[in-house]
C-alpha cells in the first residue's frame, strides 16, 4: 500500500472532498454547469466529457495539491458518481451496459503509465521494534514502544492502536476492555500482579474498516522479555489503569502526563519507527526511514511469518485478511525470500513432459478449445497458473 501522509481521512470525508472540488470545476467551466451539478441539462456524451475533463484537472493539481497519481484522480471522479448515484441519478462514467466507460477505462490507463512505480511501505525486521523498546526511556516514549510492538503481533491498522485525528472512521480503536488475558480458560483480570505471566492474549477488534465485526485474534506468551504481546499489552494495560478516572472504555493511545490527558498519534509512532530505522542503518536493513510508513507494522506481521514459514490461511487469520491480499505486503527484494531457491530448483536432474493429445485427432467441440487452452481456465478469479493461485493450492 502507498504510504499514508499527515491525517488520514475517513471515507465520508474524501467522498465529500471530491464533491467539493467537483462543484469549484463545474464553477470555473462555466456558470451553466455549476446551477446544475448532476448535469440534467447535458447528453450522455457531454456529461462524459466534463467528467474526463474534472479527471484531469485532479490529476493536475488546479485543487490546491500537488499532481496526483491517476489512481487518485480515478477516485475523485468515482467519488462524484457515487454521489449521482446517491441521489437517484445514473452515474455519468458508466456506459448502457453499466460498466465504467472505455473512455474514462483508457484516461486511467494512461495516467497509469506515465505514473512512476508504486513506493510501497517496508516490512521491517523485528530488530527494529526490539531497538524502539531499548530507545524508549520517557513514559510517552515508553507507551509509543509498548504499542507499536504490540500491534506488530496482531498486525493492527494505525487507526487501531494511534489517534489518526479523524473521527469519521469505520474502524473501532481497540480498548482496554477489548482485551483479554488467560492462562488456558481462565481469565486473568487486568488487575492481577501476574497479568505479564499470562499464557495467552486475545483482543476483540470490534467493527472494521473491511466490515467484519467482532473477530478476535489471540497470541501466545513467546518467553521473550522484550518483544512478547502478552508482557507488552500487560504494560498498556497497567499504564491505563494507572490514570486518575481510568474507564477500560478509553482507546488504548490515551496518555496522562500528570497534569493533562492526550492523545498518542500515528505521527508520533512514525517519527519513531524511521528513527530506529535511521539508527540501524541502510547497511543493515537495505533501507531508510523515508521508506517506512505507518502500514509497515502490518506488512512486517505478513513478512516475518512467511519467512518463518507459517501457513497463508494462518497468515491471513491473524493479519485479519479476507482475502490474499497480504500477497503483496510479500517483498521480493529480501533476501532471505529466495533462500535455497537455487538448491531446490537443481533437485531432479530432468522431468518427462507428457505429450499433450493431438487435435486433429479428436472430434471438434462446440466451443472449440484445444487442451492446452482448456487447462488455463480462470480459478477464484485467477488464473490457474498465476503465482497467487500456486501459493494458496500449495498451502
Amino acid at each position: 500500500m502507498a504510504r499514508e501522509k499527515g491525517v488520514t481521512k475517513g471515507t465520508h470525508q474524501k467522498h465529500d472532498r471530491s464533491w467539493g472540488c467537483w462543484l469549484d470545476f463545474l464553477g470555473r467551466v462555466g456558470y451553466k454547469y455549476s446551477s446544475d451539478p448532476y448535469l440534467e441539462k447535458l447528453s450522455d456524451p457531454e456529461r462524459l466529457r466534463i467528467c474526463g475533463a474534472f479527471m484531469h484537472a485532479f490529476r493536475r493539481g488546479d485543487f490546491g495539491q500537488r499532481q496526483v497519481a491517476g489512481g487518485t484522480a480515478r477516485t475523485a471522479i468515482n467519488n462524484v458518481a457515487a454521489k449521482f448515484v446517491a441521489s437517484g441519478r445514473i452515474s455519468p462514467i458508466t456506459d448502457s451496459r453499466g460498466k465504467p466507460h472505455v473512455h474514462i477505462e483508457r484516461q486511467t490507463k494512461g495516467y497509469k503509465k506515465e505514473d512512476p512505480s508504486t513506493k510501497h511501505e517496508k516490512a521491517l525486521p523485528p530488530v527494529v521494534f526490539q531497538h524502539r523498546l531499548d530507545a524508549a526511556s520517557l513514559p510517552r516514549a515508553q507507551a509509543r514502544a509498548w504499542l507499536v510492538c504490540g500491534a506488530l503481533f496482531f498486525a493492527m491498522r494505525s487507526c487501531e492502536y494511534t489517534s489518526v485525528g479523524s473521527k469519521d472512521r469505520k474502524t473501532r480503536p481497540v480498548r482496554p476492555c477489548d482485551i483479554v488475558f488467560r492462562n488456558g480458560a481462565k481469565v486473568v483480570p487486568h488487575n492481577s500482579p501476574l497479568l505479564h505471566l499470562a499464557k495467552t492474549v486475545s483482543i476483540d477488534f470490534g467493527f472494521q474498516k473491511s466490515n467484519i465485526r467482532d473477530e478476535t485474534v489471540s497470541q501466545d506468551n513467546n518467553g521473550r522479555s522484550g518483544l512478547n504481546p502478552v508482557t507488552l499489552w500487560a504494560y498498556t494495560i497497567r499504564r491505563l489503569r494507572s490514570y486518575p478516572g481510568y474507564s477500560d472504555k478509553w482507546e488504548v493511545f490515551t496518555f496522562f502526563d500528570g497534569r493533562n490527558f492526550s492523545k498518542i498519534s500515528s505521527t508520533e509512532v512514525l517519527i519513531d519507527l524511521r528513527i530506529s530505522v535511521d539508527a540501524i542503518g541502510p547497511d543493515i536493513l537495505g533501507f531508510t526511514g523515508n521508506d517506512v510508513g505507518t502500514h509497515s507494522v502490518r506488512s512486517s506481521l505478513a513478512m516475518m511469518m512467511y519467512l518463518a514459514k507459517e501457513q497463508i490461511y494462518t497468515i491471513m487469520l491473524v493479519g485479519r485478511w479476507s482475502s490474499d491480499a497480504f500477497l503483496s505486503y510479500i517483498e521480493k527484494q529480501v533476501k532471505e525470500f529466495t533462500r535455497g531457491v537455487s538448491s531446490r530448483m537443481l533437485a531432479r536432474d530432468t522431468f518427462y513432459n507428457v505429450p499433450l493429445a493431438d487435435p486433429s485427432q479428436e472430434p471438434p467441440t462446440n466451443n472449440n478449445k484445444s487442451f492446452h487452452r482448456a487447462n488455463s481456465n480462470v480459478f477464484g478469479g485467477r488464473r490457474v497458473g498465476s503465482l497467487r493461485h500456486k501459493l494458496r493450492e500449495r498451502n
